[in-house]
């Protein structure tokens, strides 16, 4: 019989399972936290059940009233899926606000839950065709989603249980208790997940056994070259690591509202929220690098000082500089996009100073770097163009800005001198997910 838990590996932030629970920064409470099963099915019908237990405290600011501080989304994704449960293909999840959602699309769904109930989230892939649905207290809402064209026996389109969670305190039935909550409905011969037959099941991705087995990765680009979309493409197509993402765009991605930008449901100052936001990131580096965990940092990290600086907490993994450098008509496309369709701005003067100190890592040169890998542009090519960068910086910041910098960096040997600005099979059932923590505790 293969035991089911939720898999420490693979979640977002303050999911623990013991009672000691991170409360700083207070921007994490505006954050979304994720957490899959050690193992997913492939065939039957099962089920497993969420209870409530606490809401915790959380600080929204003085200038911002939050609609909903404490939500918990249930349901089922496959390995491929992100955390943010519900949110793209292959996801499906049933919400405290009474909304079921599926590829970023949320529709009304039985009812609204909160502290106390219990929900249980049900799967069927032997009916055609599959379905999932959910009851309320041993009350069934109903089937929430048919599955078309669902691929029985086939590990790839395994189903996990999965839970998405704001500011909560939650239990987990996988069937290591009797069910606290029967559902009486008709044809409802479902199992608990945990009696499955072991050939319907599948394992999840396993993590690290040492830090020699980790590998952070630092991806180097200017704003708007591609970054965040590398990163999040190297997620999908590699889910047996399950890369964790650091960067500030992925954080505030985890502050959506129904699948909303968080920008579009703040009243507060953004600026205020970014700066939260930063705080956190510190917090994460320093948690990070203390896991055995894979990491993509997404974050501009043109400063050689910056590089040294959080490659220097990873000691022991393997360290990769991955630079994003495409050529200079491409990227001025794609800050454009990111500025008028994406709403992403970043101030001309900004973007000058960090053109003005940009260099490239240096495996030969940098001792805190293992590997170099070049993701559009080559070397060569990449050293040319970060040297007229480094030239127009230094023409284009005020004059003030310019005295105050040290000599232009030396890119043509990718030297980088220059200054900067700054399975687990644990089977608790209690788990913590204030999101006050780090990306992937």
């Amino acid at each position: 019989m293969r035991f089911f838990s939720l898999k420490l590996f693979s979640y977002f932030k303050n999911c623990r399972s013991e009672a000691k629970n991170l409360t700083a920064p207070s921007g994490f409470c505006f954050c979304w936290g994720g957490v899959k099963a050690n193992c997913g099915v492939t065939r039957g019908k099962v089920m497993y059940e969420v209870r409530i237990l606490e809401h915790l405290a959380a600080d929204f600011g003085e200038n911002h009233i939050e609609t909903s501080p404490h939500l918990l989304r249930i349901g089922w994704s496959m390995v491929h899926a992100s955390l943010q449960l519900g949110e793209e293909q292959d996801s499906w999840g049933y919400g405290g606000t009474g909304k079921f959602s599926t590829n970023n699309k949320f529709s009304d769904y039985g009812e609204a839950y909160t502290i106390g109930d219990v929900i249980t989230a049900f799967l069927d892939l032997d009916s055609k065709p599959a379905s999932i649905s959910f009851a309320k207290n041993g009350l069934w809402l109903g089937v929430a989603s048919p599955l078309h064209g669902f691929k029985v026996d086939q590990k790839s389109h395994a189903m996990f249980p999965h839970i998405l969670s704001k500011n909560c305190r939650f239990e987990v039935n996988f069937g290591q208790q009797s069910s606290w909550c029967p559902v009486q409905y008709v044809n409802h011969d479902h199992v608990f997940i945990n009696n499955i037959s072991p050939m319907y099941t599948a394992p999840g991705p396993k993590p690290p056994q040492s830090k020699s087995d980790c590998e952070v990765i630092m991806v180097v680009g200017l704003p708007g070259s591609g970054k965040t979309t590398w990163a999040r493409k190297m997620f999908r197509d590699h889910p047996e690591k399950m890369y964790n993402i650091i960067g500030t765009d992925d954080l505030i991605d985890k502050m959506k509202v129904m699948g909303l930008p968080r920008k579009n449901n703040y009243s507060g100052r953004w600026e205020v929220l970014i700066q939260q936001a930063t705080s956190c990131l510190n917090k994460i580096f320093f948690i990070a690098s203390r896991k055995l965990r894979h990491y993509i940092i997404d974050q501009t990290n043109v400063y050689a000082t910056a590089r040294k600086r959080k490659m220097k907490n990873f000691v022991g993994f393997k360290r990769i500089c991955a630079v994003l450098q495409p050529e200079d008509d491409e990227l001025k496309r794609r800050e454009w996009k990111r500025t008028f369709e994406e709403g992403k701005v970043v101030p001309e003067e900004a973007v000058m100073e960090m053109k003005m100190n940009y260099s490239l890592p240096d495996a030969e040169v940098d001792e805190h770097i293992d590997e170099v890998i070049w993701i559009e542009l080559g070397k060569d090519a990449s050293c040319q163009l970060v040297n007229q960068y480094n030239e127009e910086g230094s023409l284009k910041l005020p004059s003030r800005k310019r005295l105050s910098s040290t000599s232009l960096p030396n890119n043509s040997n990718n030297s980088s001198n220059n200054n900067s600005s700054s399975n687990n099979n644990v089977r608790t059932k209690i788990y913590y997910m204030h999101l006050s923590s780090c990306h992937f505790l």
